[in-house]
């Protein structure tokens, strides 16, 4: 009877442990443990842990539960299952319970680039004003003369100005000649002469305050002043003429007169001849010479305010220049 009784404790035991050891199996490995004592009391084993896989929300992957295995973060991928290039990840590994970690993936955000730049607008282009017709009651300005650099402008403008400004008190030939001027006799021409010959020699070039010669012209039966003259001092040359605008300005000589003294006024001197063929003057006359002389135009005139006359008394320019008419400051 006792032989039996311990084969149906035996049977009992081998039974319970087998049970426990399938509970074990299917729990993957956990701490429980069964009494392999025949006498100990029958252990129930807990019920395996459901194996069901936990709901997965968008934008996040939990890793596998399984003691041993090291959990894995997810990154982004794109539709061929790369990891996206230029992309940064992270992630937060969230322990329950120490049972289950789980790892919470932030969502992927694009790597900083630089802003496109864009290429600088291009400029607006440069437009170059037409000149202006001059006229001595506006501002002078004579812009727009290719070849003239600023500094010749502004001398141009400059004796321009002056002469406006100081020659205003000759505004008829009896104010000249009060003040020392003398005709030469050329009215015939349409342009009289007033020269006041003490300027001739005086050490002052292009001062507005003393100049050579002052030119009137007539207009319904009365004179006016029209320009001044600058000369050169006598002997003077091409050569020696200053820059003063250059292709504004063109000086201009009288190579072919020939003046007589006035013997009742020993300030006048008159055009009495042109030289011969030879270049001589006529006995009792003198050589103008060639001292060079420029023009400032106190009216409008349609060659600009430096022009030469025309016809016979334009003179004669420089050996290889073409005559000078500033139509585009011409008034």
């Amino acid at each position: 009877m006792r032989s039996t009784g311990n084969r149906i404790s035996l049977i009992a035991a081998g039974t319970v442990l087998a049970v426990a050891l399938a509970g074990a199996c299917s729990n993957g490995g956990g701490d429980e443990r069964v009494s392999t004592d025949a006498h100990a009391p029958t252990s129930v084993a807990a019920p395996p842990p459901s194996t069901r896989p936990a709901p997965r929300s968008p934008g996040r992957r939990v890793a596998s539960s399984a003691r041993g295995t090291t959990p894995r973060t997810a990154s982004p991928t794109t539709a061929g299952g790369d990891a996206a290039p230029g992309s940064v990840t992270g992630s937060v590994t969230v322990v329950v319970g120490g049972v289950a970690p789980t790892v919470v993936t932030t969502p992927p955000t694009a790597a900083s680039e630089p802003a496109p730049t864009r290429p600088p607008p291009p400029p607006p282009p440069t437009t170059v004003p037409p000149p202006k017709p001059y006229d001595p009651n506006q501002p002078i300005d004579l812009s727009g003369t290719p070849g003239v650099t600023p500094a010749e402008q502004a001398r141009a403008e400059q004796l321009i100005r002056d002469t406006l400004r100081d020659t205003k008190k000759y505004e008829s030939p009896q104010a000249a000649y009060a003040d020392g001027y003398r005709s030469i006799g050329d009215a015939s021409t349409g342009d009289e002469h007033y020269v006041k010959w003490a300027y001739a020699n005086d050490g002052h070039i292009l001062d507005s305050k003393r100049p050579e010669s002052l030119v009137y012209e007539r207009k319904n039966g009365k004179q006016f002043l029209a320009a001044a003259m600058y000369s050169l001092p006598p002997g003077s040359t091409f050569a020696d003429v200053p820059d003063v605008g250059g292709p504004l300005t063109q000086w201009h000589v009288h190579n072919d007169l020939c003046l007589a003294d006035n013997p009742a006024d020993p300030l006048q001197k008159v055009v009495s001849s042109v030289t011969t063929v030879d270049g001589t003057c006529p006995p009792g006359s003198s050589k103008l010479g060639s001292a060079p002389m420029l023009h400032v135009w106190v009216i409008p005139n349609k060659c600009g305010p430096f022009a030469a006359l025309e016809g016979v008394g334009a003179g004669q320019i420089p050996p290889g220049q073409t005559r000078l008419c500033d139509t585009a400051h011409g008034g």
